[in-house]
């Protein structure tokens, strides 16, 4: 199952890319490289039999690619990157659900809006680039609305200010994938994240999807294994140490 939850977090980056118009390729990696070294700036899907280590981490460093590199857990891999001085900089938990072991929820999000034009993209961009601690451009968002076939993004109100974001992508295997769930650290505490939570999950039972997908940190794995989610291996985030 972790390799069917990581390729969905692939699948998800790279179409971002292709909406956006900053997906790329190397040889043996695929990145997506927005401006301002916004969100999604991500190197993945690396072929360990064909990528040159030594090259990868000249262009990183230099900052001709992003510096974040995602991989599945592979010790072989893994070692590689150590070897070649690529340092460790996050581990995040991935998990999944089977909807036919749980029970949708019920239907009640009057408080949940979805982002259907380009004023609430930009909303969006800015309440999650606030929950999140790092930019993400209202053009990245706006090229998602455009194209809402397989990606679903929604607004939190509460007393009539959006304060929460979520995202649900469903990838080309039937999985959904609920991505980008945050709130404003003022009004975290409150319950609204779960409410997004179920929101999205009851969109994933709304796509028929078999399983649902999501990576959480150490703190986000015990809130999502309440509710049903199993740990199935993690994904890690390398980076290099950059020229001052």
């Amino acid at each position: 199952m972790n390799e069917t939850i990581i390729n969905h977090l692939f699948e998800f980056w790279g179409y971002i890319g292709i909406q956006g118009n900053f997906l790329n390729r190397g040889d043996g990696y695929t990145y997506t490289k927005p401006e301002k070294k916004s969100w999604p700036s991500k190197i993945f899907g690396i072929d360990p039999e064909i990528i040159n280590m030594d090259q990868l981490h000249a262009k990183m460093k230099n900052g001709v690619l992003p510096n974040s590199l995602g991989v599945a857990e592979n010790e072989n891999i893994e070692k590689r990157l150590l070897q070649y001085d690529f340092e460790l900089k996050s581990v995040v938990k991935a998990m999944f659900l089977e909807t036919s072991k749980h029970t949708a929820p019920i239907e009640d999000f009057a408080t949940i809006e979805p982002v259907d034009d380009d004023n609430k993209a930009i909303v969006f961009a800015r309440v999650s680039s606030k929950s999140f601690g790092y930019q993400i451009l209202p053009e990245t968002i706006t090229s998602l609305v455009k194209h809402q076939k397989n990606i679903h993004l929604f607004l939190g109100k509460h007393n009539s200010e959006y304060v929460s974001c979520g995202i649900i992508y469903h990838d080309k295997n039937g999985c959904s994938g609920i991505h980008m769930i945050g709130t404003l650290p003022e009004y975290r505490g409150m319950g609204l994240g779960k409410i997004m939570t179920d929101k999205l999950l009851f969109e994933a039972y709304r796509n028929l999807s078999d399983i649902v997908v999501l990576v959480a940190s150490r703190f986000g794995e015990g809130i999502y294994s309440k509710i049903g989610f199993i740990t199935d291996g993690t994904l890690k985030s390398y980076t290099v140490k950059t020229r001052i």
